[in-house]
């Protein structure tokens, strides 16, 4: 199988992960009650003892209609009335402001609501680009993102492994209050549901560092522990080059059937060693067997250590699934070694996982890391069937990483690939095999080409078919400015057209009103059929 150089552009810039603090102001507190108007008081009092002194002296004497105290009745009953409107009046407005206040404080969590929502979507969108679901991970393979991590990147080497809570990156900060019986019982009751209900982000990635671990252990379920082991190579894979990462599996019986898909990927292919069909598969019945050809990659290597810097060499993933571990490998007998990490799925690594590595263990449906005080679960495991994990690996098996960034000659590219490069096509034009570039199409790539790289690195196609046929045409308008690039555009328009269709398949009629000023004379004899 012959295959494509890959030349990494700069990175891209992820989406910006939101951060800070958010300082909730605090509820408003319930109104004092102040000390109501004299008057309103005494007058109960009064309107008692002076009715009760009228009744008595009308007892006494008789007469009722001469006791003074009648005359008085009419002025208690006025005063009366004026000590009720105005207890009511003054009850009115503390209710009313205590209202204003409720809706205004409301109206605030609301704003507060919008603002952790906007965060929380920020953060989901950072970190799904970072570590995007496994299903997705076929789309980024011939990408530009393909390979994109480097050894100095943070999360190189960093992985994937479910989906889960996490709190939100913009830290909501609770208010200073006094006693909760002086707040108001609304306000503050919303202010805690939103506390509880916007500190934490649901169904988020979660990854974890390869790098960091001598050994990782997955127990429980086999299927989902297989599922969650593809998913995990098929992304590290994904993500770095077969020079920054090495992948070897140890496996053997039925289980091995569950690994055949791991061949294509070029990780997998030693970087020297060879036999009669190319480079050697690191796949193997046993750790020893693995240990051995990767002699070389082992050399000298310390013991592993979580403080240690990264040490020069690439990083080493080694599956062992079934396969034979007697104890007394190199790995073993060191407790691990720098820049290697082992992931078990048979639990025969005796207890180097507990020791220097994580124990992650699955049960129904939820995965967890398992501690001395038992399993603490954290989310929903990721998986990727094998169908879906031979697809990626399928998708990267021609790609090899570009020679002079391989060989630390040459920096990363600061313009877009070539088109060569785009087309699938040797570099060297000796190379060039006729009969494979004008092979039969299908009706969909008759007339495709791609022209250019997109904002995310994927190909640009431009397809001049009629629009009946699935394509753009028939007919094209290209405008620009003179030196905006029409020329270069036609040119690899052309270019592409003819590197990939037979001139059985395609005549070009080339008419330049410039008098030739884009040079089409080079192609001119490729216009007329053989």
């Amino acid at each position: 199988m012959s295959t494509v150089q890959f030349r990494r552009l700069p990175r891209l810039a992820a989406p910006k992960m939101p951060g800070g603090e958010v300082h909730l102001e605090a509820p408003p507190e319930v109104p004092r009650v102040l000390p109501g108007n004299i008057v309103q008081k005494i007058l109960p009092i009064v309107m008692i003892v002076a009715v009760l002194g009228m009744v008595g002296y009308t007892f006494t004497t008789g007469d009722g209609k001469s006791n003074p105290l009648f005359l008085m009745f009419p002025i208690m009953m006025v005063v009366s009335t004026v000590g009720m409107f105005a207890g009511g009046s003054r009850g009115g407005q503390v209710k009313a402001e205590m209202n204003a206040d409720r809706k205004d404080y409301l109206r605030y969590l609301g704003q507060m609501r919008e603002r952790a929502r906007e965060a929380a979507q920020e953060q989901r969108a950072a970190l799904e680009w970072s570590h995007p679901d496994p299903a997705a991970l076929w789309s980024i393979a011939s990408s530009r993102r393909m390979w994109e991590r480097r050894g100095g990147d943070l999360d190189f080497a960093t992985v994937r492994i479910c989906r889960g809570s996490q709190r939100l990156a913009t830290r909501l900060v609770a208010p200073q209050t006094g006693p909760v019986d002086e707040l108001e019982p609304i306000t503050t009751l919303a202010l805690r549901q939103f506390v509880r209900a916007h500190s934490i982000v649901p169904e988020l990635p979660i990854a974890i560092s390869v790098r960091g671990f001598a050994a990782i252990g997955i127990s429980g379920e086999p299927v989902a522990s297989r599922g969650l082991a593809r998913s995990m190579v098929a992304q590290l894979a994904t993500f770095h080059t077969p020079d920054d990462l090495l992948v070897a599996v140890v496996t053997t019986g039925r289980a091995k059937l569950d690994w055949e898909w791991a061949k294509w990927l070029p990780h997998v292919q030693h970087p020297s060693h060879v036999d009669g069909v190319g480079p050697v598969r690191m796949m193997a019945g046993s750790l020893a067997r693995i240990e051995e050809l990767l002699a070389e990659q082992l050399r000298d290597r310390p013991r592993f250590s979580r403080s240690a810097p990264p040490g020069e060499g690439p990083q080493i993933l080694i599956v062992v699934d079934g396969g034979e571990v007697t104890g007394a490998e190199q790995i073993i007998l060191e407790e691990g070694l720098a820049g290697v990490t082992l992931l078990d799925l048979s639990g025969s690594l005796g207890t180097l996982t507990s020791r220097r590595g994580l124990q992650l263990a699955i049960e129904s449906g939820q995965i967890g890391a398992r501690g001395a005080t038992g399993v603490e679960f954290f989310g929903a495991p990721d998986s990727l069937a094998v169908a879906e994990a031979e697809a990626v690996a399928r998708a990267l098996s021609p790609y090899r990483l570009g020679a002079a960034e391989a060989h630390g000659d040459d920096a990363p590219l600061l313009s877009n690939t070539g088109l060569l490069g785009l087309l699938g096509l040797p570099e060297d034009p000796h190379a060039f095999d006729v009969a494979q570039a004008w092979r039969p199409r299908p009706v969909r790539d008759r007339l495709r080409v791609p022209i250019g790289l997109g904002e995310f690195g994927q190909p640009v196609e431009l397809d001049i078919k009629e629009a009946a046929q699935g394509g753009m045409g028939p007919h094209g308008l290209c405008v620009g400015a003179t030196g905006s690039g029409k020329s270069e555009f036609l040119r690899t328009l052309v270019l592409g057209l003819i590197a990939t269709h037979s001139s059985a398949a395609l005549n070009l009629v080339l008419v330049d009103f410039k008098g030739g000023a884009t040079s089409w004379a080079w192609r001119t004899r490729r216009t007329s059929p053989p």
